[in-house]
């Protein structure tokens, strides 16, 4: 009974051990070494998804394009399990009084910055605005999210909400799975199968011995070590609610050499309605629209390497006056639970080709300011533990000594 009694306590114990968070902490060490070896072959985007994804319980390394046997946890789940040690051990365990204040601040500190990247690898969402000098929009283009969106078509007018199959339902698509993607708005789902990572659409006769739909068929290519270069594509078909299932058609996205946007939509007919089926990029919204004025890149001399880049953009909110603001490397923009940073620009004199325009990486994460948060909460933790021990020590030092 003893022994039993004694096993949640030796479990406690672990958990909250310094000796659990020594180890996670080597081994959050070893995963950084490994990815950043690993991202040298398989590109940065490929990488952090193997390495730190949440749904990567596990990885085996590939270094120098040889496999590497030994596994290692997920990052994800390592922090998870660093953020339950230090709130165990740091908060709970801890000794609390004034002599302790200022290290239980600076733990909850660190707890906040590890919950941050937990909040931004589930609800971070990023994509890519480009404008041209003088142009509008209010939406980014993900350069790795592929979506499939169902929309009714009337009178040539795209008539009512789009439905869009997101990240979440088409991630961990292979090419021999075959998976129903459902769109509860729309009269039919779609049936997925042969899902290619990186491909071309290419008329049948020049792929010999590859599915055809209509004459045409997929060719698969490598995956690109930048994933934003990378063209998702798959066969699919309706499957309708009577479980009756139409012809199967390829659904794609253009590579970015192609200079295609996008191929055209799938037309599907259900009792006199149209509805049109493509796969893009995921689109993300914005609530607001930005201008842009002037993009401006400076460049050090006799060289084209970008010195600066700053944009200068104009922010119009439905029913407010328009806002001028000026975005530069390092100087974000944040409105409405965006971040926008200057990402890239290119074109005009300082090129010799085309119009000026200007990227801009739109973020949306519910965690942005936490880790700058979290430093704060850690630097005042870490600066009333040094005053505590410091007041504690000279007082010790003019006490009077007692002679012997």
């Amino acid at each position: 009974m003893s022994h039993s009694k004694s096993l949640p306590i030796r479990f406690w114990k672990w958990i909250s051990g310094f000796g659990l968070a020594t180890t996670l902490l080597v081994v959050l060490g070893v995963l950084t070494w490994l990815a950043t070896l690993e991202q040298v072959d398989h590109g940065l985007l490929a990488t952090l998804r193997k390495y730190f994804h949440w749904r990567e319980w596990y990885i085996i390394p590939e270094i120098n394009g040889k496999t590497v046997w030994l596994p290692l946890p997920g990052g994800y789940w390592v922090c998870a399990l660093l953020l339950v040690n230090m709130i165990c051990g740091g908060l709970i365990r801890a000794r609390k009084g004034w002599k302790t204040a200022g290290v239980v601040l600076s733990h909850f500190g660190i707890i906040f910055m590890i919950a941050a990247g937990g909040v931004a690898q589930l609800y971070e969402e990023r994509g890519v605005m480009m404008l041209v000098e003088g142009d509008k929009a209010d939406y980014a283009i993900s350069l790795t999210e592929p979506t499939i969106e169902v929309m009714e078509i009337v009178d040539g007018e795209v008539a009512g909400e789009i439905s869009v199959a997101r990240d979440k339902q088409l991630s961990g698509l292979e090419e021999a799975d075959a998976r129903l993607v459902r769109f509860p708005q729309q009269p039919f789902d779609l049936e997925i199968t042969g899902w290619l990572k990186n491909a071309m659409v290419r008329p049948a006769g020049e792929e010999a011995g590859n599915r055809e739909v209509d004459g045409w068929t997929l060719r698969e290519i490598p995956v690109n070590k930048e994933s934003e270069l990378d063209g998702a594509a798959c066969y699919a078909r309706a499957v309708f609610e009577d479980g009756s299932k139409g012809e199967p058609f390829i659904l794609a996205i253009p590579p970015p050499r192609s200079g295609l946007q996008d191929y055209p939509p799938q037309v599907i007919e259900v009792d006199d309605r149209k509805f049109a089926v493509r796969m893009v990029k995921q689109t993300l919204p914005v609530p607001f629209k930005v201008e842009l004025e002037d993009a401006v890149a400076e460049y050090f001399p006799n060289s084209s390497r970008p010195k600066s880049f700053h944009s200068d953009i104009v922010r119009i909110e439905d029913g407010a006056e328009p806002v001028e603001l000026r975005i530069e490397m390092n100087e974000p923009m944040r409105a409405g639970g965006f971040t926008f940073f200057q990402r890239t620009m290119g074109g005009g004199p300082q090129q010799q080709q085309g119009p000026e325009f200007s990227g801009f990486e739109v973020v949306s994460n519910p965690a942005d300011k936490w880790p700058e948060y979290s430093l704060y909460v850690v630097t005042v933790g870490l600066l009333f533990h040094f005053v505590m021990k410091f007041t504690m020590h000279l007082r010790a030092s003019n006490r009077p000594k007692t002679k012997a």
